[in-house]
């Protein structure tokens, strides 16, 4: 686990990191957990509602997979892969919040059987997913922190 500015970032994970998406992909098999970074889940502010596309509902990489508001910001969580929506999380709907209380547990928040598997390639992992979070993390001045209930 890396921690930059208090940001907390696992190593076992890959990144899509594009304009402002800040999201993590956990592999298991042919499908794809998505959620949103420690680093993500601190710039939206406390999450109030969110909205995961129904489940077989193919979205295509670079496109919406969710919608979500927060006190200070709304925007679309955009898909790092192209797929098709397996499951979304029901807890989300009576308690967003745990996107920011525990972004890489409790908080993740669909998961997509992977149409292509090449498209993984573009995702960062390891050193080069630290680099550029430090990289984003000092040019925003991102200083982490839970929101508490």
């Amino acid at each position: 686990m890396a921690f930059i500015n208090g940001c907390e970032l696992p190593d076992d994970l890959f990144y899509f990191v594009e304009g402002n998406q800040m999201s993590w992909v956990r592999f298991e098999g042919n499908e794809a957990v998505i959620g949103l970074t420690d680093p993500a889940q601190t710039r939206a502010g406390k999450i109030v509602v969110i909205r995961v596309k129904g489940e077989g509902t193919t979205r295509p990489k670079g496109k919406p997979l969710a919608t979500i508001e927060s006190g200070k910001w709304a925007g679309a969580v955009i898909s790092p892969l192209t797929g098709t929506v397996v499951r979304a999380n029901e807890q989300l709907a009576s308690s967003p919040e745990l996107i920011n209380n525990d972004p890489y547990g409790q908080g993740w928040i669909v998961r997509i059987s992977v149409a292509n598997q090449e498209e993984k390639a573009a995702l960062l992992n390891g050193e080069k997913a630290m680099e550029k979070y430090r990289e984003l993390i000092a040019k925003d001045n991102i200083r982490c922190m839970r929101c508490k209930q």
